[in-house]
């Protein structure tokens, strides 16, 4: 029974381990998935499913072992042929205007899309079908235990250990050739009391191991924190001839993310040819310190590598309090930030979700400023919110209102990808405030001078105006790129946060998916799974109802607690 015991431990940490793997790793080389929620969860619980179901067929590691090897080389294209990268599905599939994805707009094909879904069919393929021998594995062993709970309480605890042991990795931020090295010598055990033959298993993991390597041609050297994979290139200012390398550029799964800017009047003017002071004075960085001064406390949330921190010391503020989820931006920043704003002791540093700390945070403030908070990627596993979702809502703007000083500001920055979204941010803090906030649009500074950052909107107790801002050319400056919006967009709440979302609906994007997923399982099930019983219905309203309270006690967890790695695992733990 022993022997059973460790088969069934061993068998359950595998199964959690490699779908954390392949919800994080996929996820982030091919940013459609991370925007399609628990997509890769319910397939690789499917191919466990299918597993048990036939568990009294022969399970063979070594056809696990060859999917994972295709897969990974599928997804991580070793050799950077250009029509095998699949981040083209994101592409092909970012045209809905009801799913935003940064930096991915294309004109709407049907030929396009229904391309893209075989794709991501063939992907979802290949991971259900890597779960099926591990599934057998578990169901026979489920079957041939003498004590039902035991066996149970065992694949509970294999579970939890499975969960935590990626958990750790990620923490420590380990790459994922590191992660499929581990699961190679979790193979090894269960390949090696068997035939010669499913040894290949362990091989072809190990290789895999080695294909995701994460090495591409002109890139930094990847770094991947709890939440992201990052690389830090150098960034050069150029004009004509003139260059100068003025920081560095910050990429985000492979989407640009910031760039870590030297804006220090000292280093500008010494390169007068590269650099325009006028532009660089109506930055995003620089042109909303002219409507509040002096500033003793400021809270930036999403603060990234530094670059809001550094303009408010420049701008004398006396106090700075920056919050950032990821702790690794947070290191690069204090590494590479060519300004050094985190090494000053006016700056203190929270690494916290920007909502948990509105919770517990003590004011007040003179200017909260949300600085560009609009996510890259999606921040839980088992839900289809983004990290921002909860910053921008109804609820948490009138928390952010609480810490702020009777004359304080709230500055809102955000790269609106779509105008509905922009308007929605302005109802909301119409809403809260009772009168419009200012707001003003700049597109057209130079990365090097700081950026326009597209949107910006202030708002206080009272409305902001020309004798409430101490630089009359900076008044002017917005007024000249003032924009006007009608704020009747739906707000978004605590219970109903979908940022990215028009109105309540289901996404195409998402429909489209899962009409392929259950279409194709249902042509297939007979001729390719072998699934001959009709479908159960009170299990399968077991299930939807399972996954409904899963998906809605991780939402109201994050809520109170915060989109943290660390409440993402304790919460999957529990669930």
């Amino acid at each position: 029974m022993w022997r059973r015991d460790a088969e069934i431990f061993l068998v359950s940490v595998v199964i959690l381990y490699l779908e954390l793997i392949l919800i994080r790793w996929i996820g982030t080389e091919i940013r459609i998935f991370a925007f399609l929620g628990n997509l890769i969860l319910v397939v690789c619980f499917f191919g466990v499913g299918l597993g048990c179901y036939r568990a009294s067929q022969s399970a063979e590691l070594a056809r696990m072992g060859l999917t994972l090897l295709v897969l990974v080389f599928l997804v991580s294209n070793p050799f950077h042929v250009s029509w095998l990268d699949l981040n083209l599905v994101t592409f092909l599939l970012s045209g809905f205007e009801d799913t935003p994805m940064w930096h991915h707009i294309a004109e709407w094909s049907g030929l396009h899309v229904g391309g893209a879904l075989v794709i991501v069919g063939v992907l979802l393929y290949f991971m259900a079908s890597a779960f099926v021998p591990v599934g057998q594995m578990l169901g026979r062993a489920f079957q041939e235990h003498p004590r039902t709970i035991r066996a149970y309480s065992l694949n509970i605890a294999g579970s939890l250990a499975g969960v935590w042991l990626f958990n750790t990795l990620s923490w420590v931020s380990t790459p994922p050739a590191l992660w499929f090295g581990v699961c190679a010598l979790l193979l090894l055990p269960l390949a090696a009391g068997r035939n010669r033959r499913e040894l290949f298993a362990v091989l072809a993991v190990g290789v895999a191991s080695l294909l995701a390597r994460d090495e591409r041609p002109g890139a930094g050297k990847a770094i991947w924190s709890p939440y992201h994979r990052l690389t830090l290139s150098p960034f050069i200012a150029e004009e004509g001839t003139n260059r100068v390398e003025q920081g560095h550029v910050l990429e985000v799964s492979g989407a640009f993310y910031q760039h870590l800017l030297n804006l220090s009047e000292p280093f500008l003017r010494s390169h007068p040819a590269v650099f325009d002071l006028e532009q660089v004075h109506h930055s995003a960085y620089n042109l909303p310190f002219a409507f509040k001064y002096p500033i003793h406390r400021m809270l930036i949330v999403g603060a990234g590598a530094g670059n809001n921190a550094a303009a408010a010391l420049r701008h004398e503020a006396e106090q700075v309090d920056c919050v950032e989820i990821d702790p690794k931006i947070y290191e690069l920043g204090r590494q590479f930030h060519p300004e050094r704003p985190y090494d000053s002791p006016r700056v203190r540093m929270i690494l916290n979700d920007a909502r948990a700390v509105f919770k517990t945070a003590s004011g007040p403030y003179d200017v909260i400023w949300f600085g560009w908070l609009d996510s890259v990627i999606l921040g839980s596993t088992f839900n289809n919110l983004r990290q921002d979702n909860y910053v921008y809502t109804r609820e948490s703007i009138r928390e952010a209102k609480r810490l702020l000083a009777p004359d304080g500001l709230i500055i809102l920055s955000f790269a609106s990808e779509r105008r509905w979204i922009a308007d929605r941010l302005f109802g909301l803090l119409r809403e809260e405030y009772g009168h419009d906030p200012l707001a003003y649009q700049v597109v057209d500074i130079p990365r090097k001078c700081g950026g326009g950052g597209n949107l910006t909107l202030v708002c206080g107790r009272t409305p902001v105006t020309a004798e409430s801002v101490r630089d009359r050319s900076a008044w002017d400056f917005v007024q000249a790129h003032r924009s006007h919006f009608s704020g009747m967009t739906r707000p978004t709440t605590d219970d109903w946060p979908y940022l990215y979302l028009e109105r309540a609906r289901i996404p195409k994007l998402h429909l489209l998916v899962s009409a392929t997923i259950l279409g194709t399982v249902l042509l297939a099930r007979r001729r390719v799974f072998g699934l001959k019983q009709a479908l159960d219905w009170h299990f399968f309203a077991l299930g939807a109802a399972f996954l409904l309270l899963e998906v809605q006690t991780v939402s109201r967890a994050t809520l109170l607690f915060g989109m943290t790695w660390v409440v993402n695992a304790i919460v999957i733990s529990a669930v």
